[in-house]
């Protein structure tokens, strides 16, 4: 009688957990970029693409403000990225969150959730 309730108990978590995964409908292409009025600041925002983000194109030499759109779900709300050996990360709970993240060099930088599931690139050009 107890493993019939650990497999309704199993299966009630996997539904959870798709549900939480999966909340809201994700867009393709690159993640959208904008500059504040000074041209200092530029705005980031990340979307889901299935299990991962989708890569995210940002601008060489200015800080970023990272975001996250209603695709974005689960534990992919909480970002976490490494640069320059320095760890930056944040649970993105609404559109309003934000991480700031440094100027940054040309180059591809490889970022995840805080469990490391989800993974993503930030293209910065």
């Amino acid at each position: 009688m107890k493993s019939i309730y650990y497999i309704i108990l199993t299966i009630l978590i996997i539904v959870a957990a798709g549900f939480f995964m999966f909340n809201g409908s994700a867009t393709n292409g690159a993640g959208n970029v904008t500059n504040d009025n000074s041209g200092e600041l530029q705005q980031v925002v990340l979307s889901q693409d299935g299990y991962n983000y989708q890569d995210i194109i940002a601008e060489a030499g200015k800080p970023i403000s990272l975001s996250a759109d209603n695709s974005v779900g689960g534990c992919l709300r909480s970002v976490a990225f490494t640069l320059d050996g320095k760890r930056y990360s944040k649970y993105l709970q609404t559109p309003k969150d934000t991480l700031e993240l440094p100027a940054l060099s040309e180059g591809t930088y490889s970022f995840s959730c805080s469990m490391g599931m989800g993974y993503g690139k930030l293209i910065v050009k």
